[in-house]
């Protein structure tokens, strides 16, 4: 017999059990209209085993006899039964009869498997309820995890939203005060709200500069054109093209392909085992435009190479390996314009003319000195900090095992390879076919596309779109602060950095490694590297100095960190430690400090390189 009741009443009933009353409020709303009331008289059989798993039953009064196969049972009351049909089961695993009068709300299969979507914790738990049932013991289930903590909680979050808040004020009191035009003081209300969202890391970093967008919008400062510049930018379709590239690489297994046929051609010794781990993220760096990415690709193969070189946990060559391959996938960064995101965002502040100058390879051909002096460096701290008897054993039978497993090239890794390749060879071929960047690399994205290589779940799953967002949001900004004139007001507010920056460039290297080491002991490194390019670049281009080389030591400088909670990607990385031990993480500190050091100092030893080029 089956009654629809009411729906308050439903609501009370199915929020006393524990997998309701976890369940979000508009997937339940959406449910109750296919929620039946069922009664039985006693002894009635409800469902047999191996019937068709067509419902789940909620128990509101009485009591149901579960009868397995092999004839024991269990009574249930005020409890949940015919949890199959919450799983991948087809039927019932066991007779459920009432023994005595019996009242149920009924849940059809198909509108409670749709309330499952986005909720693993409920499937997981009527498996375990099933399980506990069959082997007659309780068993426990995983816990659903906790949201993670952000700074935005508790006191620095009451603290960043406080400021938020008052700053604006304060610069609206100060302007009129300073008899500043209201255009300006609106202006930079809006701009001292949005830096503080992003320094205390309120809301993800692509939604202040929305904020910021909007409120100049609303309030009329520029034309729409001026501060959404950052959605037809070259540097948008660059980013946008690359990322697309490098989705496919990696969905594609091209680059984990990669990695074992460089093991597996390399000498089997410790120099060559680092040389080949570090060689991996130097060539992804180019091509996979986040360290994180890259880290996610390279450390399960590090996590392997440990285990099968027989390195012995927490030693020296297991630490040198772990070192090689965080700054294989680190190092040069700072080296290729499409090896990070905060990369495009310095690109899209160059002028048109620097843009042109700086495009492709004359990037890394400009940091060809500094580059050098790092891989020196970091090759002689690896020799001398990790010396040690300790030999590895390369199981090349493995490796071949495993290359055969995956055979020939498949179909979108070609189409990987071809896009790296003719993106690589336009790159070598700018000067004579004059084609910009972006557009050779939009129209290798638009034929990924055309092919079928890259699939429309990944374009819109994988591709980072709050990160193309707060490109343009940073570009469409920096547009706003010239259009107003708000570069000129800046450079007469620090004349004293402005003058140091033209006549003794040196001096103000170091003065800007002292402030931004000062900064990142609270500041995550994006928005340390973003708020200073805003800041410096537009500074150097009126007094004269090469904006990239501006542009390009603050993202140097600010990838420099020395405890682990100043670098996000560290903390990734840190993980494989957690459970036990692999590396000895004093001495990687120790290295990654003294690595630090040589980043300055190849700063300073590329002025006279700089110089003959002309950019300084």
């Amino acid at each position: 017999m089956a009654e629809t009741p009411a729906e308050s009443t439903i609501v009370e009933q199915l929020l006393r059990d524990p997998l309701f009353a976890r369940s979000r409020y508009p997937t339940l709303s959406r449910l109750l209209p296919a929620i039946e009331q069922r009664q039985f008289p006693a002894g009635t059989t409800i469902f047999r085993a191996n019937a068709p798993a067509d419902g789940f039953y909620v128990l509101l009064s009485g009591t149901v006899r579960l009868l397995k196969s092999d004839g024991t049972s269990s009574l249930i009351s005020d409890t949940c039964f015919g949890e199959e049909s919450a799983t991948d089961f087809e039927g019932y695993f066991v007779d459920a009869v009432a023994t005595t009068a019996v009242q149920t709300l009924y849940i059809p299969r198909a509108p409670l498997q749709a309330l499952m979507t986005g909720q693993d914790y409920f499937k997981v738990e009527c498996i375990g309820r099933l399980m506990s049932r069959i082997s007659g013991q309780h068993l426990p289930t995983r816990a659903v995890a906790a949201r993670p903590k952000t700074k935005s909680d508790g006191i620095a979050g009451f603290t960043g939203w406080l400021l938020a808040i008052v700053l604006p004020i304060i610069v609206w009191l100060l302007g009129i005060e300073y008899n500043l035009e209201q255009n300006i003081i609106t202006s930079m209300m809006i701009f001292s709200s949005t830096v503080i969202m992003w320094m205390f890391s309120l809301v993800d970093d692509f939604i202040p500069g929305l904020f910021a967008i909007v409120a100049i919008l609303m309030a009329g400062l520029v034309p729409p054109t001026v501060v959404l510049s950052g959605f037809a930018s070259n540097s948008f379709l660059l980013a946008m093209s690359i990322l697309g590239l490098s989705t496919i690489i990696a969905s594609s297994g091209l680059g984990y392909r990669t990695s074992l046929l460089l093991l597996y051609h390399l000498p089997n010794s410790r120099f060559w085992n680092n040389f080949g781990i570090a060689m991996m993220g130097f060539f992804l760096t180019p091509m996979i435009p986040s360290i994180n990415a890259r880290l996610t690709m390279v450390s399960p193969i590090y996590e392997d190479l440990v285990n099968n070189l027989r390195f012995t946990p927490n030693g020296t060559a297991a630490t040198q390996l772990a070192v090689s391959t965080f700054t294989g996938v680190s190092l040069l960064s700072a080296m290729f314009v499409t090896s990070k995101s905060v990369n495009f965002a310095m690109f899209s502040l160059l002028p048109t003319q620097a843009q042109d100058q700086f495009q492709g390879f004359k990037w890394f051909a400009a940091t060809a000195v500094f580059t050098l002096i790092l891989l020196l460096a970091f090759l002689a701290l690896n020799a001398i900090m990790f010396r040690s008897q300790e030999k590895p054993y390369m199981d090349k039978k493995r490796l071949a095992a495993q290359l055969e497993l995956l055979g020939t090239l498949k179909h979108r890794e070609w189409a990987a390879f071809l896009g790296i390749a003719v993106f690589v060879l336009g790159m070598m071929t700018a000067s004579m076919h004059r084609i910009q960047p972006a557009f050779l690399s939009m129209t290798i994205f638009l034929g990924l596309l055309l092919f079928g290589s890259l699939q429309k779940k990944e374009f819109t799953e994988k591709v980072d779109w709050p990160f193309l967002i707060y490109l343009s949001e940073l570009t469409g900004m920096v547009s706003v602060f010239n259009y107003l004139g708000l570069d000129q007001r800046l450079a007469s507010a620090l004349p004293i950095l402005g003058i140091t920056m033209r006549d003794n460039f040196g001096l103000f290297v170091l003065v800007l490694f002292l402030l931004i080491s000062l900064i990142r002991l609270v500041i995550p490194i994006s928005i340390t590297i973003v708020i200073l390019i805003t800041l410096f670049m537009p500074l150097a281009d009126i007094y004269g100095v090469n904006t990239w080389v501006v542009g390009f030591i603050i993202l140097v400088l600010g990838e420099i960190w020395f405890l682990p909670y100043q670098c996000s990607y560290y903390q990734r990385f840190q993980e494989i430690n957690e459970t036990a031990p692999i590396y000895r993480e004093s001495r990687f500190l120790t290295h990654n400090a003294l690595l630090n050091a040589f980043r300055l100092l190849a700063i300073y030893a590329s002025f006279p390189y700089w110089k003959v080029l002309g950019l300084l």
